[in-house]
């Protein structure tokens, strides 16, 4: 795994990119998903049993190669250009689970101190060429219990990761790059 550090980051897209990767829907079905498509589907990341302290999503990988050839897909931004393209373990999982693997720790923490609610959506930006990441919960959903959620999510909070730069031309020659990923995180609150 990389070791990825916490460091103030200012991400001059995510709030851009935030109503792009909004989902709603259902919440039944993989512990750990992420949409992977406009609609309410879900792909599972990985499969696993319960922690025994924990919720099942805290005894599971989130390492974005474990959801390559499901149906999961990643936001690619080119510029104004925005495209949905299958997971990959090459440069999207380099980029993206520094912060996934800290977002783990974090939900997973929160889980042990705090009640947690059913679920949990985040999402997950990374701009490879800057080595910057950001992990923001997303707002509370209608369905979740009013008195949990809010704490859980500011328990979870939002942070930056940092990684090492790398190049990668997703964007063919027309800009950076950057990969967001929306996340939801079953955790039977």
């Amino acid at each position: 795994m990389h070791d990825a550090t916490l460091e103030p980051v200012r991400c001059r897209s995510a709030a851009l990119l935030f109503p792009l990767v909004a989902a709603c829907g259902a919440r039944s079905g993989p512990v750990v998903s992420a949409p992977a498509a406009t609609t309410a589907a879900r792909a599972p990341v990985s499969t696993g049993a319960a922690a025994p302290e924990g919720p099942a999503a805290c005894g599971q990988s989130w390492a974005l190669e474990d959801a390559a050839g499901s149906a999961a897909q990643i936001l690619v931004v080119c510029g104004n250009d925005v495209r949905r393209e299958p997971v990959d373990g090459g440069p999207m999982a380099r980029a993206l689970d520094p912060a996934l693997q800290v977002a783990q720790q974090r939900v997973c923490s929160c889980a042990g101190r705090v009640r947690a609610p059913a679920f949990v959506d985040l999402v997950i930006t990374a701009s490879p060429s800057d080595g910057h990441s950001s992990v923001e919960p997303s707002e509370p959903d209608a369905s979740l219990d009013p008195d949990v959620a809010p704490g859980f999510l500011a328990c979870v909070g939002s942070f930056p990761v940092a990684f090492p730069k790398f190049t990668v031309d997703a964007c063919d020659g027309h800009g950076a790059t950057t990969y967001v990923y929306s996340l939801n995180v079953e955790l039977g609150g």
